[in-house]
């Protein structure tokens, strides 16, 4: 039942995307599987991958560098590949960013679902009023960084599509998903600075949503 909370956020997204916005069932599944079949890749990558030594001498740099390669370009290139296969010609910004959304929403949800696997034996030590509160609280964070990172990816692939690209969004979502992974490793007051990188993501969508949109609409007006 526990395991299952994990992926509350999914089902509602669902619910929401089905019945509310009316976006495909069919597009909805299609970002569901595709989300996670990409865990695998990116765990493998993960594992498989050499220790991390640059900058030995100076820790917290060598940690930086390590959330912003491993955890922030390795997840996001990934995923963006995984964007690809969402039929996107008859999709508007708008839809093909929620379906990107969902994507990195079912990713999260997992990775909160094996968090929660590996740390049950203490998790159940504690109490569940414990372990209910973690998975609240990786709702609102972990969930929420990889769908609006996912999201960013989304946007670079539609911009890819239809012109201009815009590279930079593909960097900034890099850059956020690394930062926050840096901050939310702390275990005194530093991590409260992964709020903040959540919330810069959520605005970045926003702006690079609307900026996109803008573009393409301007790009229509011309050729018309």
């Amino acid at each position: 039942m526990t395991i299952a909370l994990c992926f509350l956020p999914l089902v509602l997204c669902f619910l929401i995307y089905s019945f509310c916005l009316k976006i495909q069932i069919t597009n909805q599944l299609t970002a569901t599987l595709l989300g996670l079949i990409a865990v695998f890749p990116i765990s493998v990558i993960q594992y498989f991958l050499p220790p991390f030594t640059l900058f030995e001498q100076t820790p917290v740099l060598q940690t930086l560098l390590k959330s912003i390669i491993v955890y922030g370009f390795i997840e996001e290139f990934i995923k963006f590949l995984f964007l690809i296969p969402i039929p996107s010609k008859k999709l508007s910004e708008f839809e093909f960013l929620m379906l990107s959304f969902m994507a990195g929403l079912v990713l999260g949800c997992f990775e909160s679902a094996v968090y929660f696997l590996d740390h049950m034996q203490i998790a159940a030590s504690k109490g569940a009023q414990l372990l209910l509160r973690q998975i609240f609280l990786r709702i609102f964070s972990a969930d929420l960084i990889h769908m609006t990172c996912t999201g960013l990816c989304g946007l670079f692939l539609f911009s890819i599509r239809n012109k201009p690209t815009k590279f930079s969004v593909f960097m900034i979502a890099v850059l956020l998903h690394g930062t926050y992974d840096f901050f939310v490793g702390f275990q005194n007051p530093l991590k409260y600075f992964s709020i903040v990188v959540i919330i810069l993501a959520i605005i970045e969508c926003q702006n690079k949503y609307l900026s996109l949109q803008n573009l393409c609409e301007n790009r229509l007006t011309i050729f018309y």
